[in-house]
């Protein structure tokens, strides 16, 4: 179990509640591993009640759902964030990079990704929900960043972005100098820009 002191009771609102749980179960998820993650350590830490996290969460493979959806939406904000201003190709490159240094130095993705091999088995059952899922957000985000290509080409191009990196998450590469951001960059760079106009 994750060695974490206990917090205050959180009495506030469901949502500040819901908030405490998903930090006390990402760091239960990264400490331990998912198969390993406590639901009581995970109330312990949040400082709720058994009975609250059940009520928001009545099961693991619910609170690992949600984390995961958490930390999607949180790493799509910070590609979002990286890639403003930039022109469609340079966004490509950039978003590439971000990935790879939040899947390298984020602790959470990093275990998820390269340490906790059961994880590939829940992630494979909503593969088909999050690819159309990313490819619609990151089809935008090109989009706003000045991508011209007709809208069924540009998802179509983007689709297969997302498929590969799927890949790469689900059978991620042995080699560590091909998971920094910099190798993302130049891959990035010579294959997967030139797809985007």
């Amino acid at each position: 179990m994750a060695q974490s002191t206990r917090k205050p009771r959180v009495t506030a609102s469901p949502s500040v509640q819901e908030e405490a749980i998903l930090e006390a179960a990402a760091a239960e998820f990264t400490a331990v591993g998912v198969r390993r993650a406590n639901m009581d350590e995970v109330a312990r830490v949040a400082g709720v009640s058994r009975s609250t996290l059940y009520r928001r969460f009545p099961n693991k493979d619910n609170l690992l759902l949600a984390v995961a959806n958490r930390t999607f939406e949180n790493g799509m904000a910070r590609i979002e964030r990286g890639v403003a201003g930039l022109g469609p190709s340079d966004a490509v490159i950039e978003a590439f990079a971000t990935g790879a240094d939040m899947v390298e130095n984020d602790p959470l993705l990093r275990r998820v990704v390269f340490e906790d091999v059961e994880i590939r088995s829940i992630t494979a059952t909503v593969s088909s929900l999050f690819i159309a899922m990313i490819t619609d957000r990151v089809a935008t985000t090109l989009r706003r960043a000045g991508a011209t290509m007709p809208d069924d080409d540009l998802r179509q191009a983007v689709e297969l972005h997302v498929r590969l990196v799927t890949s790469f998450l689900e059978v991620p590469v042995d080699e560590p100098e091909r998971r920094t951001p910099e190798y993302a960059r130049n891959l990035a760079a010579k294959f997967l820009a030139p797809m985007i106009y």
